[in-house]
């Protein structure tokens, strides 16, 4: 079954502008040009290539999408039950609200790094850093690659930013393909990356082994590209970022945009935990890196924050804000959270034995410590989660 880009699991649309599938065949061609390898080089087994993957490429797990314990209030006590996501990069149900996730996420802190500067110093370029035909072939490779990437970005005079690692390339033949489906309108606006998922074959058939590197960052101007003083890598800046300003949404919409196309083909190991976007320089949340949370003030953040929020981006707003138990309209904390409530002993008198009890056998649930017996272990509904609590609570 394909999925409709534009769409969440549940079917409602993503609103049109940050649907993030459609893309300008001018800005592919510019994009996919920076330190394309030879098609002719697919052919070769790498094995990097074989390893990696792009988001969604895998069945949901099985916790995916079932029920249980999900909030708590923190006023009453009662658990709240609901159903769960596994939120995973990798799951073809998920990666889109992940994809999402991340990309606000990179906004703000991008935005933020922008506040901070003054003039000049406040442009943002989006760059492509491509290494020599045929050096990159193994994962070791493909690490070490990122390190010179983003280090050749900084001699290029991108003074802090993100990296996201991208794998492959379509094959002309299927970009024509592409074209000529695109121009007899068969496909819509739908973007090159987007049709390849959508087509019957395995999107890898669409695809060869050409890594690079795609370079978000602060910079006043970018150096001339050098691959003959550069051990053979290209860098290319593709494109500019408007002004900055701060209480602008349309300042914040191409910075999200752009990092939300390039999350839905980034090149990631499927169990691994390493991150899909990789910061540097200035951007670096270490202690090299610029601290916003020490440089803006939080009616600055507050700002970023609300419009990042505007361009629908998910987050805390899809979970109820309030308690629903009669009488109680509490505020509701993620239930992986009531560790710390159930150690107070004042607030446990105040909610009372057995609501104590419930929240402790739902905690306990939450964090893996009890499961129900393996009949009821993936409710999927609302009663079969209400009495696969019940099995939970008599182990507890």
């Amino acid at each position: 079954m394909s999925i409709d880009p534009a769409m969440w699991k549940d079917g409602t649309p993503l609103p049109r502008d940050l649907s993030d599938e459609t893309d300008d065949e001018e800005d592919v061609e510019e994009v996919e040009a920076v330190g394309a390898w030879p098609e002719e080089m697919g052919g070769v087994s790498v094995y990097a290539d074989t390893s990696l993957t792009i988001p969604g490429t895998r069945e949901p797990p099985a916790e995916c999408g079932t029920w249980g314990p999900k909030q708590f209030c923190k006023t009453c006590g009662e658990p709240h039950m609901g159903p769960q996501k596994c939120e995973k990069r990798i799951c073809r149900d998920c990666w889109r609200k992940w994809r999402l996730d991340r990309a606000g996420a990179a906004t703000e802190r991008l935005a933020g790094a922008r506040r901070v500067e003054d003039g000049a110093g406040k442009r943002a370029v989006h760059a492509v850093a491509s290494p020599e035909p045929g050096s990159v072939r193994t994962l070791t490779q493909f690490e070490s690659a990122k390190k010179e990437a983003y280090a050749l970005a900084k001699e290029k005079g991108v003074r802090g930013g993100l990296l996201i690692p991208h794998g492959w390339r379509v094959r002309e033949e299927a970009k024509n393909l592409w074209r000529e489906l695109k121009a007899a309108g068969e496909i819509g606006d739908m973007g090159i990356w987007a049709w390849v998922r959508d087509r019957p074959e395995d999107w890898r058939t669409l695809t060869y082994w050409s890594p690079h590197f795609h370079i978000i960052g602060l910079a006043r101007d970018v150096g001339e590209s050098d691959p003959d003083g550069d051990d053979g890598w290209v860098f290319k800046r593709v494109d500019s970022f408007p002004r900055f300003n701060l209480t602008d949404e349309d300042t914040y919409r191409p910075m999200f945009r752009c990092v939300a196309y390039l999350l839905s083909h980034a090149a990631l190991e499927p169990d691994a935990g390493k991150q899909s976007i990789r910061w540097f320089g200035d951007l670096s949340p270490g202690r090299h890196g610029i601290s916003l949370e020490e440089e803006l003030q939080d009616w600055e953040q507050s700002a970023i924050e609300r419009n990042v929020e505007a361009l629908g981006v998910p987050g805390a707003a899809e979970e109820a804000a309030t308690c629903n138990e009669e009488g109680c309209e509490g505020d509701l904390a993620p239930v992986w959270s009531a560790g710390s409530a159930l150690a107070d002993p004042s607030w446990c008198e105040q909610i009372g034995r057995e609501t104590e009890a419930r929240l402790a056998a739902a905690f306990e649930w939450a964090i893996g410590e009890v499961m129900p017996p393996p009949g009821a272990r993936f409710p999927s509904t609302a009663r079969e989660c209400e009495e696969a609590f019940e099995l939970v609570q008599e182990q507890c």
